[in-house]
């Protein structure tokens, strides 16, 4: 199949808005994820599920777009895990992968190299977006709310956009 019509501003076919998604990055679906505390996530379909194993899975794995979540059991959590640290990639990012840790058990790093290693601070992503390092954002929840807030922003292409919230065993 082949679509040379992917500048549409409306297209109503799903295959066609999928192909144009694999092969343009245009119409490709969004939505939202929220994933916190040890660990609760609410998917893009709105499903709210909590698990307390440890190990790796799956939050984002699209055509484009794949988003990895590691959870451990941290010093706070009773032997349940939390998140630890995300690593996101696919062909949207041109074989560039961006991952965040916790403040003690992780780092923030493009490449495996490490990026804002200043509070604040900001990194060019290899000219596909921007990550900031900063303390403005919203909670979650209050739970840490008495804690001072470091939160890496990501601005990345197909308008995908992270917050991930750095504690210090764990993010959200």
């Amino acid at each position: 199949t082949s679509y040379s019509d992917c500048d549409d501003a409306v297209i109503t076919d799903p295959a066609k808005k999928m192909w144009c998604c694999r092969h343009f990055n245009k119409h490709c679906p969004s939505g939202e994820c929220l994933v916190w505390g040890d660990p609760h996530i609410i998917t893009f379909d709105g499903t709210h599920m909590d698990f307390f194993d440890e190990g790796e899975a799956w939050l984002v794995k699209s055509m484009t777009v794949w988003i990895q979540a590691r959870y451990k059991a941290t010093p706070f959590t009773n032997g349940l895990a939390a998140t630890d640290a995300v690593a996101v990639g696919g062909p949207f990012l041109q074989g560039h992968i961006l991952k965040v840790g916790s403040m003690e058990t992780g780092s923030i790093t493009w490449d495996d190299q490490p990026i804002c290693t200043d509070f604040p601070s900001t990194f060019d992503a290899s000219g596909l977006g921007t990550i900031s390092y900063n303390g403005q954002g919203a909670l979650v929840d209050n739970a840490m709310g008495t804690y001072e807030r470091h939160i890496v922003h990501a601005d990345l292409p197909n308008g995908v956009h992270l917050e991930i919230f750095r504690w210090s065993h764990h993010i959200n």
